[in-house]
């Protein structure tokens, strides 16, 4: 029976469109395009990582998390739709800081400073970004420049690839593969000897990632409604799994097996 071309190219509904969006990260598993899990997480969480190592790792994490929040405005600035933009900007006031608009907490990237204070690394140093890596803060600046570049969707799409714990909520516990793994904050604090009150940030950011996760899906499935931007959106993903999984090769190439 033939297929024509409209057929082939029709839209998704909504709930297939996003389950896509995550076979589509399987499919990168499965192909060895995405670690999982990567083995910088293994060596942090097993305590193989050096304290230089990781003092180095905070710092180069610091400039993405200080310039990820101008890849969110960036998404707002090309947005033309009020209704998706109010969306974006309850997620975008949680990370740049709550007390922005009254609230309390402050935004998530001054939370990191606590880790590099435990650490004994310099504010003054730590916010000069003198010591981040040129590779990493190219990755870094490849992520704003998408967004910049790209349509608002998908720039929208490419945050929902990485959002927090979403890749959890759709694929089957099976294919984790971090058990007897610690999360980084619980292994900072149990191989490291950092203080709970030093690990603001990922309590914080754990609780919140989830629902940003939701904000940004639910964008996607209202308005990524055409075959072409569905298409699109598919690709930006792509674009940050790869983004992604380049970060974490720089840190563990160059401070982990670079210092053995």
């Amino acid at each position: 029976m033939m297929v024509s071309s409209e057929a082939n190219d029709a839209a998704l509904p909504p709930e297939k469109f996003i389950a896509k969006i995550w076979q589509e990260r399987q499919r990168f598993v499965r192909e060895g395009r995405i670690k999982q899990p990567h083995p910088w997480q293994v060596a942090l969480s097993q305590g193989k990582v050096s304290k230089i190592a990781l003092v180095e790792y905070v710092k180069n994490r610091y400039y993405f998390l200080c310039n990820i929040n101008r890849k969110d405005a960036q998404i707002i600035a090309n947005c033309p739709i009020p209704e998706a933009r109010r969306m974006l900007l309850r997620k975008y006031i949680d990370e740049e800081g709550q007390d922005a608009a009254g609230g309390r907490l402050e935004s998530h990237y001054e939370m990191w400073p606590k880790i590099s204070d435990a650490l004994g690394i310099p504010r003054k140093l730590m916010n000069s970004f003198e010591d981040v890596l040129p590779v990493y803060r190219y990755t870094v600046d490849a992520v704003f420049n998408f967004a910049k570049l790209h349509d608002w969707l998908e720039g929208v799409a490419a945050t929902y690839a990485t959002e927090g714990r979403m890749w959890k909520r759709y694929t089957p516990k099976e294919e984790h593969r971090e058990e007897g793994l610690l999360h980084e904050g619980e292994a900072l604090r149990v191989h490291y000897g950092l203080p709970e009150e030093a690990l603001q940030f990922y309590h914080v950011h754990s609780d919140t990632n989830d629902e940003h996760g939701d904000i940004n899906e639910a964008i996607l499935k209202k308005y990524c409604v055409s075959h072409e931007l569905q298409e699109k959106a598919l690709d930006a993903a792509r674009f940050r799994w790869e983004n992604q999984e380049t970060r974490h090769d720089i840190i563990y190439r160059y401070f982990v097996l670079g210092a053995s």
